[in-house]
């Protein structure tokens, strides 16, 4: 345990000595700070609709309209970010050649491993916290806010950002080259995010689409969106994180035997 969490430590150190962190922390709240307010916008116009015809009040709902739409573009955004934050993390040993150190040291290969991805993960998870601004000022502002299905959001979310990672620390094992890994990774999230539309589009029978749909990040991470904690999507993330990292594990083994 000792040694994943001095490897996490070390990994989690490393985004903040260069300006990458800051550079993708700014970035990144520029374009949330934005799309939250224009949610916010379109609330407040709708709220004034209702209030000349409040027939239409039991369709104005703050959770579907702000924050549901919110996260959903959050986890588009994670598509282009997740693979920035990983790119480096075994790509750069890698290149800056300290990878042979790493691999002869007295640590496993699970313990490098796990220390790797909590590294980027609590990055990650900062990311997500710094969100939790939005809601709170819709608090603040009397909105009337369930906390439940918020709850619910930000573990979904939690678990998307976790599996994005997970496939990028994949992807930075399996070349020197950051951008190579960041492009490989970019695919294959965006792959999974998008396979659950393709049954929808591709014809092929109900079992078919299905099957496309229980692969799709998007298909369970709209659940909880909606506010629900699936176990079945629950288990599915952190299936996807255990493949993920297994997979790390064995090209990073094979590294060793070479």
């Amino acid at each position: 345990m000792r040694n994943i969490l001095a490897i996490m430590r070390r990994e989690l150190k490393s985004y903040f000595v260069s300006p990458m962190a800051y550079i993708v922390l700014t970035f990144f709240l520029f374009i949330v700070g934005y799309f939250f307010l224009a949610l916010v916008f379109s609330y407040s116009e709708a709220s004034m609709r209702v209030a000349a015809n409040p027939m239409w009040a039991n369709q104005l709902n703050l959770h579907d309209i702000v924050i549901r739409n919110f996260y959903s573009t959050f986890g588009v955004i994670m598509l282009f970010v997740a693979p920035i934050l990983s790119m480096r993390i075994l790509a750069e040993e890698k290149r800056l050649g300290t990878a042979e150190l790493l691999l002869t040291a007295p640590i496993t290969t699970s313990q490098l491993v796990l220390g790797k991805y909590l590294g980027a993960f609590l990055f990650g998870a900062l990311m997500l916290l710094l969100t939790f601004q939005y809601p709170l000022y819709l608090l603040f502002t009397g909105a009337a806010l369930e906390m439940a299905p918020l709850l619910a959001v930000y573990l979904g979310t939690l678990l998307m950002v976790g599996a994005f990672l997970a496939v990028g620390l994949f992807s930075s094992s399996l070349s020197s080259n950051q951008i190579v890994a960041a492009i490989v990774a970019f695919v294959v999230c965006l792959f999974f995010w998008v396979v659950g539309f393709l049954g929808d589009v591709g014809g092929g029978g109900a079992g078919y689409s299905d099957l496309l749909k229980a692969v799709s990040i998007s298909e369970h991470y709209e659940d909880f969106l909606k506010g629900v904690i699936d176990t079945r999507s629950v288990v599915y993330y952190l299936a996807f994180i255990f493949f993920g990292l297994f997979l790390t594990s064995r090209v990073i083994d094979s590294a060793r035997w070479r």
